[in-house]
C-alpha cells in the first residue's frame, strides 16, 4: 500500500478516535495525541504488522477499542502509539518522557518485558501468571492495552499465522476474559467470549447462532405476551418501569446445552426478562420486593431459584433480585427485578459473575483489581488519567519467575537461583551447580529478577555445603539444605566452621575456598562439613591447621632452620646442574618432585629419598610439612646454580572460566604466537558452560611464569589461572 494511501486512511482513523475522546481532554491534549500519530505514521508508516496490514492502522484501532469499547482516556491511550516506537528503537526514552510523559514510557517499557516473555510458551491460566503481567506491566493501564491488543488480534483472525491464531485465543481465554470479569468490561468480556468460540468451536457456533435466529421472531411473541399482565399491573400500582430482554450469549448458551444436556429448545433459562425501576424512590429495597410480589401473583415463583442480592449485595457490589417464574403453559422464564441506579452499576461494575463462578473464593488479584475498578468508577475520566501510577499498581514483595516449560513461580524479593531450584525440587536443589538465567549461565548465589526464565544446571557429584544456607532467602530452601545436611551434624559444622573463621582472622589468613580445599586435600577429607564437624570433635589440632595455612608465609630459611645441615656449599662454576646441593659431594643425581614442579626462582630444599636420590621441591610445597615433621633427618639445603634460568622448564597450570567458541584456538595463539612458549599438553573439560583444565608448558623461570598467568588471564572468558600441582 503507497505511503499516501495509508496517510489517507489513517487519518481517517485518528479523527474516529478524536471524536470519541475528546469529551475527555484536557488543554494541551489534542496536540500531543496529535503527535503520537504523526510519529507513528512518520516512523513507522511503511511498517506491516503480524496480519499483513500497516502498523499505524494497527495502532488507531486499538486506541479506538481502548477509548470506545473500554471507556479510557488519554494515559491509556498514548502507550498504543509510543510502545511501538519504543519497540523499533524509533525514539529515544528519554524523548518519550519529555514529549509523552513518564506514565507512558513506563507503561510501554513494561509491555515490551510481557512482549518478552514468549507467551506462547508460558502456562497462561496460573493466578501466578496474572500477577506476573500486573508486575511487570508497570500500571493497571498496560493490562488494559493488551486486552485491547487481544481484541485487536481476533478481529484479525484470519490473517494471523496459525501460531498467532492460537496464541490469540489462548490469551483471551487465560488472560483478557478473566481481567475483563473483574474489571466489570462486561460488552468487551461478551466479544472476547464470542470470538474465542467462533474461532475455537465455528461450526457449534453457527449451528447455535442459527437456531437464535429461528427462533428470535418466536421468543420476541413470548415476551410481549409474558410481560402484557405484569405491565399492567404495576401501571395499576402506579410503578414506572421499563422492560428488557435478551438471549443469552452463544458460549453460555453452550455451556448450558452441555451442563443440562438440553437441546436449545429445551434449555432452562435460555434468555431472561428484566423489570427496571425507573421513578424516584424513596425506599429501592422495598419497591423491589413490592415488584416481585405482583410478578409472582401472576406467575408462580420457584422459590428454590430466588436469589436476593439487595439485601445482601454480591462482594462486587451487584444488586439485583432474580426469581424463576412459571407461565401456565409450564414454561420457565428467568426474571431479574432492580431499579436504574443498580442497572447502571451492574452494567458499568464487577457484576457478579466470576466469584460467582468461583464459588465465592477471591484471590489476592481479584482483591486488588476491585479496588482499581472502585477507582476507575469513582473518578471522573478525566479525574481518572491524572491518578498516581503509584495507586494503580499493587505493592509487592515477590518476584514471578519462569520455569523452561512455562510455568510462573513466585519468590521473595531476593531470591537466589538456589532458592528457585529448591522451590522446584529438594533433588534439583541438592544436586545445583548454577542456572542458565535468560540463556546466560550464574552461579548458585545469582539473585533473580522479576520475569527471568530459569534453567537450573545440575551435577550427580554436586551435594549440599554449610555455605549454601548463606545463598538463600527463603525459609524453605534453607529448612531442606539443613535436612540434607542432618541437623545435628549441621550445628557441630557450624560450631566448626565459628572457630575456623575465628583463628583465621587471628592468623590474618583469607577464609575462601582455595583455603579449605587446601585443608581437605591434607586432611583426606572429601566435604567441608565434614572438616568442620573434625574441628569441632577436636580431631584436627588448630596448631597443624596453622602450620598449613601460614607456611606460605614461612620465612626463606623456616624449613632449613629446624634441621642440623651444614652451610657450606658447594661452588661449580662450570657445573651444567641447575641445582647445587648443601654437601661437598659432586655430581649428586637429584630430580624436580612432580608434587610442586619446582622452577628457578623459586626457594627449594632437598629430600633424600630412599633408591631414587633426591628430590627437589619448593619451601611452600604442600608436602613440605609433612616431611620436615617425619622425615626432617632427610632434609638438606639446596639452591639453583646462577645459570640455572638458561634451561627451560615445565609448570603446570589450572586455567578456568566460561566456555565459547575459540577459546582453545585463542588460548593457543597466545602462548605459541604472542609469548613463543611451548606447549607440553593441554586438557580442558567443558560442562554447563563452563570450563576446567590443565595446560602444561616450559617457562626459565619464575619471572616468566608470571608473565604467561597475567597474559593468560587478559583472555576473553578466562576467569582464574594459577599453578597447578599435581
Amino acid at each position: 500500500m503507497e505511503l499516501e494511501k495509508i496517510k489517507t486512511k489513517a487519518d481517517a482513523k485518528y479523527l474516529a478516535l478524536l471524536k470519541v475522546i475528546k469529551p475527555y481532554l484536557h488543554r494541551g491534549d489534542t496536540s500531543l495525541l496529535r503527535k503520537a500519530y504523526e510519529s507513528s505514521l512518520l516512523h513507522l508508516g511503511e511498517i506491516m504488522n503480524d496480519a499483513g496490514q500497516p502498523l499505524v492502522f494497527q495502532q488507531l484501532d486499538i486506541a479506538l477499542i481502548l477509548a470506545h469499547e473500554m471507556g479510557m482516556g488519554m494515559q491509556t491511550v498514548l502507550p498504543a502509539f509510543v510502545v511501538e516506537l519504543l519497540k523499533y528503537e524509533k525514539v529515544e526514552p528519554a524523548q518519550i518522557t519529555s514529549t509523552f510523559g513518564e506514565t507512558s514510557l513506563k507503561i510501554s517499557q513494561g509491555l515490551l518485558s510481557i512482549e518478552n516473555l514468549n507467551l506462547s510458551k508460558v502456562s497462561t491460566k496460573s493466578e501466578n501468571f496474572h500477577k506476573l503481567l500486573i508486575s511487570l506491566s508497570n500500571d493497571i493501564r498496560g493490562i488494559f492495552y493488551l486486552m485491547a491488543k487481544n481484541l485487536y488480534d481476533l478481529r484479525h483472525y484470519s490473517t494471523l499465522s496459525q501460531a498467532s491464531q492460537q496464541l490469540a485465543i489462548q490469551i483471551a481465554r487465560d488472560v483478557s476474559i478473566p481481567f475483563a470479569h473483574r474489571l466489570g468490561l462486561y460488552n468487551f468480556k461478551t466479544q472476547l467470549e464470542n470470538d474465542v468460540m467462533q474461532f475455537s468451536e465455528p461450526e457449534v457456533y453457527q449451528e447455535i447462532s442459527r437456531k437464535i435466529e429461528v427462533l428470535r421472531p418466536r421468543q420476541q411473541s413470548f415476551f410481549s405476551d409474558f410481560i402484557a399482565p405484569i405491565h399492567k399491573a404495576l401501571s395499576e400500582a402506579g410503578i414506572e418501569c421499563e422492560f428488557k430482554w435478551r438471549f443469552k450469549t452463544i458460549p453460555s448458551i453452550y455451556q448450558k446445552i452441555k451442563k443440562q444436556k438440553v437441546n436449545i429448545e429445551e434449555v432452562y433459562d435460555l434468555f431472561a426478562v428484566r423489570i427496571i425501576l425507573t421513578g424516584q424512590l424513596s425506599d429501592e429495597k422495598a419497591e423491589c420486593w413490592r415488584v416481585y410480589s405482583i410478578v409472582s401473583n401472576i406467575y408462580t415463583p420457584d422459590t428454590s431459584r430466588l436469589r436476593d442480592w439487595i439485601t445482601l449485595p454480591r462482594p462486587s457490589g451487584y444488586e439485583s433480585l432474580h426469581t424463576t417464574v412459571m407461565t401456565p403453559q409450564g414454561k420457565f422464564v428467568e426474571v431479574q427485578i432492580r431499579t436504574r441506579r443498580m442497572d447502571e452499576i451492574a452494567e458499568m461494575g464487577d457484576a457478579a459473575h466470576w466469584n460467582y463462578k468461583e464459588a465465592g473464593r477471591i484471590s489476592e488479584v481479584d482483591k486488588w483489581l476491585s479496588e482499581i475498578r472502585e477507582v476507575l468508577e469513582s473518578h471522573p475520566k478525566e479525574e481518572t488519567e491524572n491518578l498516581q501510577i503509584e495507586r494503580l499498581k499493587p505493592a509487592s514483595t515477590h518476584i514471578f519467575v519462569l520455569t523452561p516449560t512455562g510455568d510462573v513461580k513466585e519468590l521473595p524479593q531476593g531470591a537466589t537461583v538456589l532458592d528457585f531450584a529448591y522451590e522446584i525440587h529438594s533433588s534439583l536443589g541438592d544436586t545445583c551447580t548454577g542456572a542458565r538465567v535468560n540463556n546466560k549461565v550464574v552461579p548458585i548465589k545469582h539473585q533473580l529478577n522479576n520475569g527471568d526464565k530459569i534453567e537450573i544446571l545440575t551435577s550427580k557429584n554436586q551435594f549440599p555445603k554449610l555455605d549454601w544456607l548463606q545463598y538463600c532467602s527463603t525459609s524453605k530452601a534453607r529448612n531442606k539444605i539443613r535436612k540434607a545436611l542432618g541437623e545435628d551434624k549441621l550445628a557441630e559444622a557450624e560450631q566448626g566452621k565459628s572457630g575456623l573463621l575465628r583463628h583465621c582472622r587471628k592468623w590474618k589468613v583469607n577464609y575462601n575456598d582455595e583455603m579449605v580445599e587446601k585443608l581437605l586435600k591434607h586432611f583426606k577429607i572429601k566435604t567441608a562439613l565434614e572438616l568442620y564437624a573434625s574441628l569441632a570433635r577436636s580431631d584436627i589440632e588448630w596448631a597443624e591447621v596453622k602450620d598449613i595455612l601460614t607456611q606460605d608465609t614461612l620465612p626463606a630459611n623456616s624449613i632449613n632452620n629446624s634441621v642440623q645441615t651444614k652451610k657450606t656449599f658447594q661452588k661449580i662454576q662450570s657445573t651444567p646442574d641447575a641445582i647445587i646441593i648443601g654437601d661437598e659431594t659432586k655430581n649428586i643425581h637429584y630430580t624436580l618432585a612432580r608434587c610442586c614442579s619446582p622452577i628457578y626462582g623459586d626457594e627449594v630444599f632437598g629430600f633424600i629419598t630412599v633408591g631414587r636420590g633426591i628430590t627437589i621441591h619448593r619451601k611452600n610445597c604442600p608436602n613440605a610439612l609433612m616431611l620436615q615433621s617425619k622425615h626432617s633427618y632427610r632434609i638438606i639445603e639446596a639452591r639453583w646454580f646462577e645459570k640455572a634460568g638458561e634451561k627451560p622448564y615445565q609448570a603446570l597450570l589450572r586455567i578456568t572460566g566460561d566456555d565459547r567458541i575459540g577459546l582453545l584456538a585463542d588460548i593457543s595463539h597466545v602462548l605459541t604466537d604472542e609469548l613463543k612458549v611451548n606447549i607440553l599438553s593441554v586438557n580442558l573439560d567443558s560442562k554447563d558452560g563452563f570450563f576446567d583444565g590443565k595446560i602444561k608448558i616450559q617457562v626459565s623461570n619464575i619471572a616468566h611464569l608470571d608473565s604467561v598467568i597475567h597474559r593468560l588471564m587478559k583472555i576473553k572468558s578466562v576467569a582464574r589461572v594459577k599453578r597447578f600441582y599435581d
